[in-house]
């Protein structure tokens, strides 16, 4: 009776393949756990805030303002770019093309949403005689907002990479677009942490609920930058070749 073969049996080649194969696995296993975890902290802060907006009274404007970039930044601009990443589990299937138009979509109105809600804080304070970017929380979304319009920009020049080729390379536009919507997506996220120390979070929940928000904040900023930086990476690899 032929005994059956042992890994010492395979050729080198053979257990090297497997080998590899395995720690893809886990790497993909992984990949997708922490792609979970991010987008549930992203859901719990979303929704917990929209409570306290709910709780503080949709009728005032600066409960406007927190809850349209609230959703801007931490909901629509972090699943739009997460969307992109080849780990994200509700996009793995759609194709390139498609991603880079629910990208689009996602984006115009995150971005759109952040606009306003900045527009209604200016208004807010240009009514009631209140001086303007006077804190590191406001600077830093203006800051943001900054880079958000550049993001715009040079995104429909990625967008139209292919018919603007002759004036500029493609990877210049994808990357200044990586780049540019980085900066703003970060610096968003660090103001919307800055405002959790406001008056609207203080009076409307408890410290540990300002604690939790703060960590799933940062922790969303991190897992959703992995595939940006991971693009950023191999975009500068190429130029450099």
């Amino acid at each position: 009776m032929k005994t059956p073969y042992t890994t010492n049996d395979l050729n080198p080649k053979a257990v090297m393949d497997r080998k590899s194969v395995t720690e893809n696995e886990w790497f993909y296993m992984v990949e997708g756990i922490f792609n979970t975890i991010n987008h549930s902290m992203i859901g719990v802060v979303c929704i917990y805030t929209s409570w306290l907006c709910w709780m503080n009274g949709f009728e005032k404007l600066y409960t406007w303002h927190v809850f349209l970039t609230l959703i801007g930044y931490h909901l629509l601009m972090a699943e739009g770019i997460v969307l992109l990443y080849s780990g994200n589990g509700w996009t793995q299937k759609l194709s390139h093309t498609h991603k880079r138009t629910v990208h689009w979509l996602i984006e115009v109105v995150g971005c759109s949403c952040c606009v306003v809600g900045i527009a209604l804080e200016i208004y807010y304070r240009q009514s009631t005689n209140r001086r303007h970017f006077s804190s590191t929380h406001s600077i830093v979304g203006l800051i943001s907002l900054v880079f958000l319009a550049l993001t715009l920009v040079n995104g429909l020049m990625a967008l139209f990479a292919a018919e603007l080729r002759k004036r500029i390379r493609p990877i210049y536009s994808k990357l200044g677009h990586y780049l540019t919507g980085t900066v703003c997506y970060v610096l968003g996220m660090v103001a919307i942490v800055l405002a959790y120390e406001k008056k609207i979070y203080r009076q409307n929940t408890i410290t540990e609920g300002i604690t939790m928000m703060t960590v799933f904040t940062i922790a969303v900023i991190v897992l959703s930058m992995i595939g940006v930086v991971k693009a950023i990476y191999n975009q500068c690899k190429t130029l450099v070749k």
